[in-house]
């Protein structure tokens, strides 16, 4: 067992398209990963919903402690926030553990290009980014 302090940072995103009726969305992030152990998927982030935008701006950072050696890759989700029914899924990537080890406290900012296999229109096309902070803290 690896723990290990990071600090997440989750500054700001793009939609593609609208999912609202409006032509807006009302985004939110989720980040986690699958683990060894139980073959679940574990959340530990969630941001706040940013209403009727596509250029959402979530300013979100938390410190996580993780077990590097129970994931092989975090996983970025993206959401359309419904007040009725199931938020819509906008898309997602993943990022691989071996970038967590190579971070340094001064840390990285990267933008990350998300994606919805499901979406007939957007098939092969990012459906969204999302600019993410990684750091490694003591």
């Amino acid at each position: 067992m690896v723990k290990a302090n990071f600090e997440f940072f989750v500054v700001s995103g793009k939609v593609s398209k609208g999912y609202d009726s409006n032509g807006l969305a009302d985004p939110f992030v989720r980040i986690g990963y699958i683990s060894k152990k139980t073959g679940k998927t574990e959340f530990f982030l969630k941001t706040k919903s940013c209403k009727n935008t596509l250029i959402p701006e979530f300013q979100h950072k938390q410190d996580q402690e993780l077990d590097t050696d129970d994931f092989d890759k975090i996983i970025i989700e993206m959401y359309d926030h419904d007040l009725i029914g199931k938020n819509d899924f906008i898309g997602k990537t993943t990022i691989e553990s071996s970038t967590l080890s190579s971070l340094t406290k001064e840390g990285t900012l990267n933008r990350y290009y998300l994606f919805n296999e499901n979406d007939k229109e957007s098939v092969g096309q990012s459906t969204a980014n999302v600019y993410l902070g990684l750091g490694k803290k003591d």
